[in-house]
């Protein structure tokens, strides 16, 4: 992808895994881009709509092996690491107390040993990203994250190319949803989309964007198209346009994108996805499976510590189904860590927002980033769990800690780190 060569570009150091993480040379961004593709691989739900409920599981074992290798390789990295980058702690520290919450509610309702093994995981991904986190300067960490994000989304969707015949493009390899997919491609798109208003309209980037803005198309996720439109609208706030190229090129694509809209049935397509009655039928059975959970008894220990993270479904009294997956992170962490859960996490959000709109050197970047995550929490899970959403969570929250943020600058290059004005990755 277009950030691997971006990242690197301009270090003083070619060869090696340099000792420095504050100057990763090539080798250094292309191990953390390995490292983070482990990561997402043992994320990402290798059976669609299958749920972990306890005893072992084949699957459950191989994604944990690989995290473990992840962690494993994460561990290596930073121990050969000297000079190490700063990353606050708090938002880890509010996670895993959300975490114990969770523990103790699945205990009381009985699925402890389920949701024991997935808040191992949960951890083993947080330590993992942390230790990553530690190993580049912010921007080359974020750089590294997205390339391996676009480079699963890209593979996964020229594999899965024959589900199209479905409607809907959905990844072969590994098998995921189109919505996974779509989230794996629409955040590199934002990225690439800050790139090009920072550095002007050049061939790869424009490149790499419509491939990326292609699968979300095709993965019909509507979500994905309102947090890529969202993503990018922040982005040229943030940024603003510092080139003549893209301003042509905004003056240009405005009006043909207005015409696709209003005189083409592009739009009512994605809206409809076929004009079938299934997707009214599929949102009355979301809101069926939220209304469970917010119909909990205020008086119960459920409202309040939730009944583990192992669960991902309520039962529903429907006439198709006894059974609904909850497909809203918020709604799921009520469910999983119960009230006392939803307040630490929504304050750690909206700290998390208040501090990319505030933090001027990084907010170009995060905040589009953040302004996507945040619009899918409300109709994906994930958010608190081994799943993407939990991995881009961690590491904006991370870097959007004061300690992350006020970084001194290597030895004898006086305080370079902190005050360069690095808002995309590559670009000084």
């Amino acid at each position: 992808m277009t950030f691997a060569g971006l990242a690197t570009r301009g270090q003083g150091v070619s060869g090696g895994v340099h000792t420095d993480a504050s100057r990763p040379t090539r080798r250094r961004f292309a191990a953390l881009v390995a490292l983070f593709l482990l990561v997402i691989v043992s994320v990402i739900p290798w059976r669609p709509q299958s749920f972990y409920t306890g005893g072992l599981d084949p699957v459950v074992v191989a994604k944990a092996a690989i995290a473990v290798v992840a962690l494993g390789g994460a561990v290596g990295l930073t121990l050969f690491t000297r000079r190490r980058m700063p990353v606050g702690l708090g938002p880890a520290a509010v996670i895993a107390v959300t975490l114990m919450i969770s523990l103790l509610g699945g205990v009381v309702a009985g699925n402890g040993s389920a949701t024991a093994v997935l808040v191992v995981r949960v951890f083993i991904v947080m330590a993992t990203l942390l230790l990553l986190l530690t190993n580049a300067p912010w921007d080359r960490a974020v750089a590294a994250l997205l390339t391996a994000m676009g480079i699963l989304a890209v593979v996964a969707a020229a594999t899965g190319a024959r589900t199209l015949v479905k409607g809907r493009l959905g990844g072969g390899i590994p098998e995921i949803h189109p919505n996974e997919l779509a989230g794996l491609a629409a955040l590199p798109l934002i990225a690439l989309v800050v790139l090009i208003l920072r550095r002007g309209v050049r061939v790869s980037p424009v490149i790499a964007s419509v491939v990326l803005f292609g699968i979300v198309v095709a993965t019909g996720s509507r979500i994905a198209l309102v947090g890529i439109l969202v993503g990018a609208i922040v982005a040229l706030v943030t940024n603003g346009v510092r080139r003549r190229g893209v301003l042509y090129t905004l003056l240009v694509f405005v009006p043909l994108i207005y015409g696709v809209i209003v005189f083409t049935g592009v739009v009512d397509g994605l809206a409809s996805r076929g004009g079938t009655s299934a997707e009214s039928t599929a949102l009355d059975s979301r809101l069926t499976g939220w209304q469970v959970v917010l119909g909990w008894d205020w008086a119960s220990w459920q409202r309040w510590l939730g009944v583990g993270l192992s669960v991902k479904e309520v039962a529903v009294q429907e006439k198709w189904r006894s059974s609904q997956v909850l497909d809203s992170s918020w709604v799921s962490l009520l469910a999983q860590a119960g009230l006392l859960g939803v307040l630490l996490i929504g304050l750690l959000v909206a700290w998390c927002v208040v501090t990319a709109v505030t933090a001027a050197s990084r907010r170009g970047l995060l905040l589009p980033l953040l302004a996507m995550f945040v619009i899918r929490t409300f109709t994906e899970s994930g958010m608190v769990d081994s799943a993407m959403p939990f991995v881009l969570f961690v590491t904006l929250s991370a870097l959007l800690t004061r300690r992350s943020r006020h970084v001194a600058g290597p030895p004898g290059l006086g305080n370079q780190t902190r005050a360069r004005p690095v808002t995309v990755p590559g670009v000084r």
